[in-house]
């Protein structure tokens, strides 16, 4: 792979005025030698939005996102190094090597190159197809009929294939693609006998999907009537370059909308984020007929602080906006659940009800996870009968037993009072009651306690001594070479959390490949944001090179202390196992073992 040359991307980094891009995004106001504003990265009121135009840095004081120029791009529109490397290359007017630029795409995706050009070459034609042909009329009427503009239609690429068993398979072969390939990526098929191939998409109308880059991937065929003998939908098969559990549908486009309002709204069809669009709703994706990932998650929550979920209004989109909300709830987003009257979906209402009403009565009036909780379980029960009484009371008290601060399940205890009739004193003793069990169940399984902890407790990790030694430890491996170089010979295994760690093995194999410290590039080198966010907090520390062999020290006997310390603990741990097994030779071989470390610590 062609590298963009290292003095070009510091022409690039240092000839870009990061007060001027960032003010695309973000208004700044000066004060004194800073400009600050609100975040981009988290939803904020008071600006603690930093930019340093002299030093060509950002910070923000609330949620610590740090970068130069390069990074910024990186992370509020989710490209990859070189992506963001050609887009600040053409705001300043440097032209890069053209082997360079056919490169740029998706790392993950490089290796399958041709099928993403099958792909951009499939959906231009059909896109052709619908709008200027014969063939695509009947389509193109009934997307206008369904209140598609011409704007949308080319916005979204929606296009038409026809009703020929061989049309794309026959470009595709004239283009000289390779056809084993073709069938690989989604677009063809094997022809029973093996003597050939044909399209996989017929007379449909046609929805690219997208990846986080724009790049077409797959597609979703629409049949123009609603026929008993062909499925309604036919999407594209999982292949190399598409995977349903991580693409969301129209990420891309809503990705800095979300940025700038901090919210994203969740749908469980492609379609509902159309019609949401043409109601003026631009932060909006959806689901490909999959359940929510941990990979769909992980990439809202980087982008939004609130998640509004909204399914169908049959029985099935009730279950799905559960199972989305206890998941988003376990990885520590803000979840709550815009409920449809009727079994209307979305695009029903809004072409109904139009989106004005959408936006005020559906979205505008979320419900809280555990209103939602309640609603989901009174749907179906008649409180006029004592089984379904009971059935309620059980099913919301198991509920709140678990997963609601004490303020909320105060309220939703004067609720479920209001709507049963039994006093609030019976329903706090019944969930006292259950949170015993609870407690019983977890001291008998401690994993079922701790790991609906672990993804809300880890991210909010204080900064104690440790992350403070840490840190600065790395402020000084970022900026010193010969100083790495002593860590790695002496103290390989000093980082104590699992992020530094990470940071130290990429930070080795950086200096191995350069020979010379240089965080920015460092940074940029880095894929995961989380990642180059720490980085860039620890290079911008203040430090004093005359002090730097004194702080140097005290960081690593801070951690080596801190390594002591912990490894005691756990000998004592292991200790106490052995004395339960009656292994009393383990147990005296690790008392030992404790004194000498005891005796070491208290040498230092």
């Amino acid at each position: 792979m062609t590298k963009i040359p290292e003095e070009t991307i510091e022409e690039i980094r240092s000839k870009t005025d990061i007060v001027d891009l960032i003010g695309e995004y973000v208004q700044l106001t000066k004060r004194g030698r800073n400009w600050f504003g609100l975040c981009p990265f988290h939803g904020e009121n008071t600006p603690s939005f930093s930019v340093a135009e002299d030093k060509q840095l950002f910070h923000c004081f609330g949620c610590g996102a740090s970068g130069n120029a390069i990074t910024f791009i990186m992370d509020i529109e989710n490209s990859p190094f070189t992506e963001a490397v050609s887009k600040l290359a053409e705001r300043v007017g440097i032209t890069l090597d053209v082997s360079v630029q056919n490169r740029i795409s998706n790392p993950k995706t490089s290796d399958f190159q041709h099928m993403i050009d099958a792909h951009a070459l499939a959906a231009n034609f059909y896109s052709h197809l619908l709008l200027n042909t014969v063939e695509g009329e009947k389509a193109l009427y009934y997307l206008e009929q369904r209140g598609f503009s011409r704007d949308l239609i080319e916005k979204y690429g929606i296009g038409w294939s026809l009703d020929d068993r061989e049309v794309l398979t026959s470009l595709l072969q004239r283009k000289k693609f390779e056809m084993k390939e073709m069938e690989r990526a989604g677009l063809c098929v094997m022809k029973s006998d093996g003597t050939g191939y044909f399209d996989r998409f017929r007379g449909r109308i046609m929805f690219p999907l997208h990846d986080d880059n724009g790049n077409v991937v797959g597609f979703s065929g629409r049949v123009l009537s609603d026929s008993k003998e062909e499925a309604k939908y036919l999407n594209s098969p999982e292949t190399p370059i598409f995977e349903k559990s991580r693409l969301l549908y129209n990420f891309h486009h809503a990705r800095l909308n979300v940025r700038k309002t901090g919210k994203v709204i969740l749908f469980e069809g492609f379609m509902d984020t159309i019609a949401a669009e043409k109601a003026g709703i631009m932060n909006s994706v959806a689901v490909m007929g999959t359940s929510l990932s941990d990979t769909h998650l992980t990439k809202l929550k980087r982008i939004a602080n609130q998640l509004i979920i909204c399914c169908d209004g049959d029985n099935a989109g009730w279950e799905a906006a559960k199972r989305f909300a206890l998941l988003a709830a376990q990885k520590g987003l803000d979840a709550q659940i815009a409920l449809l009257p009727g079994k209307m979906d979305p695009d029903e209402y809004i072409s109904v009800n139009g989106g004005e009403a959408f936006t005020e009565k559906v979205l505008g009036n979320p419900y809280t996870y555990m209103s939602f909780i309640m609603a989901y379980y009174k749907r179906s029960k008649n409180l006029s009968h004592e089984n379904d009484v009971l059935q309620y009371i059980h099913e919301v008290t198991e509920e709140l037993a678990t997963k609601v601060s004490p303020v909320e399940r105060d309220l939703m205890i004067r609720q479920l009072s209001t709507e049963t009739g039994v006093s609030s004193d019976a329903l706090n003793e019944q969930i006292i009651k259950k949170v015993g069990q609870q407690a019983k169940r977890e001291k008998a399984n401690p994993s079922i306690g701790q790991a609906s902890q672990i993804a809300v407790n880890m991210p909010e990790r204080q900064q104690n001594s440790i992350d403070r030694a840490e840190r600065l430890l790395l402020c000084h491996l970022l900026n010193d070479g010969n100083l790495f170089d002593r860590i790695r010979d002496e103290h390989q295994d000093i980082f104590m959390h699992d992020e530094y760690i990470t940071i130290f093995v990429k930070l080795a194999g950086f200096y191995e490949q350069t020979g010379e410290p240089d965080f920015h590039r460092f940074a940029e080198s880095i894929d995961d944001r989380e990642l180059r966010k720490i980085v860039m907090e620890a290079a911008m520390l203040d430090r004093d090179p005359e002090f730097a062999e004194q702080e140097f020290s005290d960081c690593i006997h801070h951690l080596k202390k801190h390594k002591i310390k912990r490894r005691i603990e756990e000998m004592l741990h292991e200790s106490k196992e052995a004395e339960k097994m009656n292994d009393h030779t383990r147990a005296l071989e690790l008392a030992r073992e404790i004194i000498q470390l005891r005796k070491s610590l208290s040498a230092m």
